[in-house]
């Protein structure tokens, strides 16, 4: 995104709308603000939102080319990404895994965050990551967004991807139920070792009388459930059985 100089009145009023900071304040020109394309996550809030009372926001030809486009993929929610075809960071089949049965009774799957809320995170954190999953054995989702923008063989993000700067990336993997206590240690320390927000969350069935065992479980390794957990069943549709 850029901020056109000759319309920009110097109002400030998009300073505090931009969610990854990059609206500055020209150090040379004060009344002027512009856009650090280094900082942008082209999620096109300020586009969006309509808040410049002078219309100075406009979207560059480049934002649209790759790799710079990826921002606008894992950052903008009204873009569709061409593999997954909804929008947003992850798969629907996450959010309605009763419906869909992705994660089957005896499984985990796991949706990592990384970069939201607000800090977003570089293609070279989300590398670092995927790297000491697959390390621990542990398979992508192929459905996921970032898998078409990985060397599936080497398991490595495009290297011209690393320097982009997008909101969030959602990291699906799969586990058999039983290496849940062998797993979630060393996931968590992968948390510690990147420079942005990590947050993991947890799928799976629940239980034949509608209890979820797996709280328990979580509990002793020092991880509590958040009350806003997504639960959607997918009304109309019939519930897996597997």
């Amino acid at each position: 995104m850029r901020i056109n100089p000759d319309q920009c009145i110097g109002c400030r009023v998009c300073l505090e709308y931009c969610p990854g900071n990059a609206v500055r304040v020209d150090a040379n020109k004060p009344d002027i603000l512009y856009v650090s394309e280094e900082w942008c996550f082209e999620c096109g809030l300020c586009l969006r939102l309509n808040i410049c009372p002078v219309n100075a926001f406009y979207e560059p030809p480049e934002s649209r080319e790759f790799p710079r486009v990826v921002r606008s993929l894992f950052s903008n929610p009204n873009t569709t990404h061409r593999l997954t075809l909804v929008p947003g960071r992850g798969t629907e089949e996450s959010k309605t895994n009763d419906v869909t049965g992705r994660v089957k009774r005896g499984e985990i799957g796991f949706c990592i965050e990384l970069g939201r809320p607000g800090l977003g995170c570089r293609f070279h954190d989300i590398t670092h990551v995927i790297a000491r999953l697959r390390g621990l054995g542990l398979q992508l989702e192929p459905n996921n967004p970032l898998t078409g923008l990985m060397d599936i063989e080497r398991g490595d993000v495009f290297e011209e991807l690393l320097p982009q700067r997008i909101l969030s990336a959602v990291i699906e993997v799969k586990l058999s139920s039983e290496e849940l206590e062998k797993i979630v240690p060393t996931i968590l320390q992968i948390g510690e070792e990147v420079d942005t927000v990590f947050s993991l969350g947890v799928i799976c069935r629940f239980g034949e009388h509608g209890e979820l065992t797996i709280l328990g479980r979580l509990e002793r390794l020092g991880l509590s459930a958040a009350p806003n957990a997504k639960i959607n069943v997918g009304l109309g549709k019939p519930l897996c059985e597997d």
